[in-house]
């Protein structure tokens, strides 16, 4: 069938019955009336929506947000694809028209919200480039949501790439409490301090010993990373706990020194630990990251890791993004 690419009013019917299937839809998922699921038209610059062949199938709008969120802002709404047509491409086909439109209507950066319980639309956010943010105005304080950014420039897009830099990666698995190890994850708490304050508000560096030794439980194999002889990355897997996916082992602490980051140092403990799991009998590995760190994202999305539903405990939590990875 031919897919076609309407742009339409916000009170237009085919769109109206999109959009009341989607709130239908997150009603059932969540058990309660989505966040701002008594929005109008107010404000909406774009409406567009999708149709296989005759059929509307699928819609995004756009919020001009630049009075509460700033200047240049556009708030991407109500993206939804009816069930029976998913899986063909058609919200990543209104999301990038979308985009094309929001420079026409004065937006150079879109913002968003989803929820924790939306792993596919996480990961659709995350191909695109979108990339996490504090959760704004009405899911401020709402700790299912999850908010992403994307600068999206008027003219045409380039790209570039950046040389890796490549090098030896030796690796040796060591105990958990080896001393080179235990250091590398004392650089990741020290890093982890300054990109998330809030989580150790007193005496940061006193609570390090207590977490290691928390975290060093069911671990199965931890691995430290050289180059030239130099211990630069660390990285173990452990054994599962309630609530992960079945089959599934965990990978934890994943660090890189500032000095060997590039050198593809974080790429080769992930093999190293994926062959592991896989030799062990598990059938996935899933792991869990903080919303302000962007290269970490960008590194599991290009290793093959999607986001999944929390497997940890979630309440409360407005920093974690959680990942998985199938082996085979």
């Amino acid at each position: 069938m031919t897919v076609a690419l309407d742009l339409v009013h916000w009170d237009d019917p085919a769109a109206a019955t999109l959009r009341t299937a989607q709130q239908a839809e997150l009603r059932d998922r969540y058990g309660d009336d989505d966040t701002g699921h008594t929005m109008t038209g107010d404000g909406i610059v774009a409406m567009v929506v999708l149709r296989d062949g005759d059929e509307p199938v699928a819609c995004v709008a756009l919020r001009d947000a630049s009075g509460d969120l700033g200047a240049g802002v556009g708030e991407v709404k109500r993206l939804y694809t009816a069930p029976r047509a998913r899986g063909r491409g058609h919200a990543r086909r209104v999301m990038l028209e979308l985009e094309r439109l929001a420079p026409a209507h004065g937006c150079t950066r879109l913002v968003l919200e989803t929820g924790v319980l939306q792993p596919e639309a996480i990961g659709l956010y995350l191909s695109l480039g979108y990339r996490s943010i504090p959760n704004y105005a009405e899911y401020a304080d709402e700790p299912l949501s999850r908010c992403f950014a994307k600068d999206v420039p008027a003219g045409p897009r380039t790209s570039s790439r950046r040389s890796t830099g490549a090098a030896d990666v030796a690796l040796e698995t060591v105990p958990w409490d080896h001393d080179e190890a235990r250091g590398l994850r004392r650089a990741m708490w020290a890093f982890n301090v300054e990109r998330y304050p809030e989580l150790v508000p007193d005496a940061p560096d006193l609570g390090f010993a207590s977490d290691d030794a928390r975290q060093g439980v069911r671990v199965l194999t931890t691995w430290l990373a050289r180059v030239a002889g130099v211990p630069v990355g660390c990285l173990s897997l452990r054994a599962p706990r309630p609530g992960q996916p079945d089959g599934s082992a965990e990978l934890k602490k994943m660090f890189v020194s500032d000095a060997a980051r590039g050198a593809g140092v974080a790429r080769t403990l992930l093999a190293a630990a994926h062959d592991d799991a896989l030799a062990r009998g598990f059938t996935s590995t899933v792991l869990a990251t903080g919303i302000r760190q962007p290269e970490a994202v960008t590194l599991y999305l290009s290793a093959g890791y999607r986001p999944v539903p929390p497997y940890t405990d979630h309440a409360d939590d407005f920093l974690t993004l959680w990942f998985g990875r199938a082996l085979r």
